[in-house]
C-alpha cells in the first residue's frame, strides 16, 4: 500500500511536470509538424508517459516483464503522436528525457 506521502509525491510530480513542460514550450516556441496554435517542444505526452514509467519503476519492485510492458505502452503511446504528425522525433525524445529526469528528481527528494 502506498503512503500519503508517496501518493502526494507522484501526483504532485505530475502536476508540477505539467507546469514545467508548458513553461519550456513557451520559452522554446518550436512548432509542431502540423499547423496548430500550440507548440510542440517538448512533447507533454512523452514527458508524462516516461515520468509515470520511471517513477513506478523506481518505487516498486517490478518484474522485468512488467517493466517491458510499461515501456512498450509508453513507446506505443508516443509513437502515435509521431505517426499522426503531432510531434517530431526530437520533440518526443526531449519530452521523454524531461519526464525521466523529473521522475528521478521527485523520487530522490
Amino acid at each position: 500500500m502506498y503512503s500519503d506521502k508517496e501518493v502526494l509525491k507522484f501526483f504532485g510530480g505530475l502536476l508540477s511536470l505539467q507546469i514545467i513542460v508548458k513553461l519550456v514550450k513557451q520559452f522554446l516556441k518550436e512548432s509542431r509538424p502540423i499547423k496548430t496554435k500550440t507548440y510542440g517542444m517538448p512533447s507533454t505526452r512523452s514527458a508524462f508517459m516516461f515520468f509515470i514509467v520511471t517513477y513506478l519503476t523506481f518505487t516498486n519492485n517490478l518484474k522485468n516483464e512488467t517493466k517491458m510492458l510499461l515501456v512498450g505502452g509508453a513507446l506505443l503511446s508516443i509513437y502515435m503522436k509521431y505517426h499522426l504528425k503531432e510531434h517530431t522525433i526530437k520533440q518526443l525524445l526531449v519530452g521523454g528525457l524531461i519526464g525521466i529526469g523529473y521522475a528521478y528528481l521527485i523520487y530522490k527528494v
